[in-house]
């Protein structure tokens, strides 16, 4: 009966060596337990829950964005921080203690940074991750914050909190409530064979964790690493030229960078410093990810090579955009002696669309990708990013991927243009009736034709269409 009875505060495997008499223990005799990968005992947890953060009404992405934001500031007081979705914080602060003070100091100052930030927060100290993550989540807005050091006081802490603290699936807190459960401390007086029955095994490694006594590993926050390197000119430098010459040293640092971590990048910004005028800012795009100091060194040649500048340059600074995993792609032996032969190569369509960019704008050269749209002209839209490859080119030209019976243009005009007779038609009709709901319907018979050029048809090949209402015929694209 003795197994029958025991609570979840016992071990579920005695030891081998006799226990010690019952009674109470010094904190510095506890369990040399971990979580985390270090010793329970060694390892101090604080937790932050903001609630408006847990709002669903907020725009998607925008909770994880702000949480992103929030390590940033955390990471002033240690440096391992860790989310909790959708809403809370966790850091380990042992290690800045001596750096920052007593805990109840170190703390109170956490605290203070969310309220700078005008954040509410219901914040908890504790020698566990999901103690002190449970005692935040029952603490008020507004409360005193609960703050644990020792192992001996935390099943007493924790007893008290009501179990939905524990944020587990409805299911599991309706059969606990059910049982006539409402706290953790009645939850911890159960067999752990039928709570395990009962509520699965995750709900015991969870309770485990709380207590210390189990691993409890956390996934470090790593912010996104960017290169940032300034550089202060001996002498003021006028010309763009002699300024490509000047910057080559950056471009090489920034490659190197990039180099060693295995990362790329698809933004620069290039900011110049004026004695008496405000800084000149030269923002650059690529056409795909890359780490070349020769392709980052001709995207900012072809950029300044179109720039006045406003006032001689005292000093410059380069700042990449956020590091992106390198395209993984096999390596040809030859690649480079293609290339050389041929003046082409691989590289030669992004190297061409950066160049495009930087000397006419970034917008003056876009890709086009296809919507699901029956009339042409809103079948397709603009965007930034161009498809480089050769699927994507297969896939734009490929006829078995189309459910067209009759050929479309690759041109289209921006508006159809009134047709004239002398036209003769060589397929179609093809019907498209589409647009009713948005008041710009359409309905049209489309045809290939050709011109008739003194009797024969050997002109231009055409695609027209004749609207139905009027019996109009229009031109709207034409065949390479």
């Amino acid at each position: 009966m003795a197994s029958q009875t025991a609570d979840l505060f016992a071990e579920d495997t005695p030891p081998p060596t006799p226990r010690p008499p019952a009674g109470p223990r010094p904190a510095s005799e506890d369990p040399p337990t971990q979580t985390a990968g270090r010793p329970a005992s060694k390892q101090l947890w604080y937790a932050a829950v903001f609630p408006q953060l847990a709002d669903p009404q907020l725009a998607e992405g925008h909770g994880a964005a702000m949480m992103r934001r929030l390590c940033l500031h955390a990471h002033q007081f240690t440096s391992f921080v860790s989310i909790e979705p959708p809403n809370a914080l966790l850091l380990e602060i042992r290690g800045s203690l001596q750096l920052f003070g007593p805990a109840e100091r170190l703390h109170a100052d956490i605290d203070a940074c969310w309220r700078r930030l005008e954040l509410p927060v219901q914040s908890a100290t504790a020698p566990s991750t999901l103690a002190a993550l449970w005692l935040a989540r029952g603490t008020a807005l507004g409360g005193t914050p609960p703050h644990i050091e020792h192992l001996g006081t935390l099943p007493g802490q924790l007893a008290r909190l009501p179990i939905a603290c524990t944020a587990w699936d409805i299911a599991k807190l309706q059969t606990l409530r059910a049982m006539g459960v409402t706290r953790i401390g009645e939850l911890l007086r159960l067999p752990r064979a039928g709570v395990a029955r009962r509520l699965g095994a995750a709900a015991l490694r969870d309770l485990d964790m709380a207590l210390a006594r189990q691993f409890a590993p956390r996934r470090a926050f790593v912010p996104r690493e960017r290169f940032r390197a300034h550089c202060n000119l001996e002498t003021e430098i006028e010309n763009v030229v002699y300024l490509e010459k000047a910057l080559e040293p950056l471009i090489a640092r920034c490659a190197q960078f990039l180099r060693k971590r295995q990362a790329g990048v698809q933004a620069l910004r290039l900011k110049l410093e004026h004695r008496t005028a405000p800084a000149t800012c030269v923002r650059l795009g690529l056409a795909s990810i890359t780490s070349e100091r020769c392709r980052l060194m001709d995207v900012l040649t072809q950029k300044l090579s179109t720039l006045e500048l406003a006032a001689p340059v005292r000093g410059m600074e380069l700042i990449s955009g956020s590091l992106q995993p390198l395209p993984a792609g096999s390596l040809d032996v030859f690649a480079g002696l293609a290339r050389a032969g041929t003046g082409g190569g691989r590289a030669s369509a992004p190297q061409l669309v950066e160049r495009l960019r930087a000397r006419l704008g970034e917008h003056a050269v876009y890709g086009v990708v296809s919507i699901p749209e029956h009339r042409p002209e809103a079948a397709w839209r603009r965007v930034h990013e161009l498809s480089l490859t050769a699927a994507g080119r297969g896939a734009m030209t490929d006829p078995k991927i189309t459910d067209h019976a009759m050929p479309r243009p690759v041109w289209l005009l921006d508006a159809p243009q009134p047709l004239a007779d002398g036209l003769v038609l060589e397929e179609g009709p093809e019907r498209i009736e589409s647009g009713w709901w948005d008041g710009k319907g359409v309905a049209r018979d489309y045809y290939v034709a050709r011109e008739a050029c003194a009797g024969h048809s050997h002109g231009a090949r055409l695609w027209v269409f004749q609207e139905r209402q009027s019996k109009r015929w229009y031109l709207h694209g034409m065949f390479a």
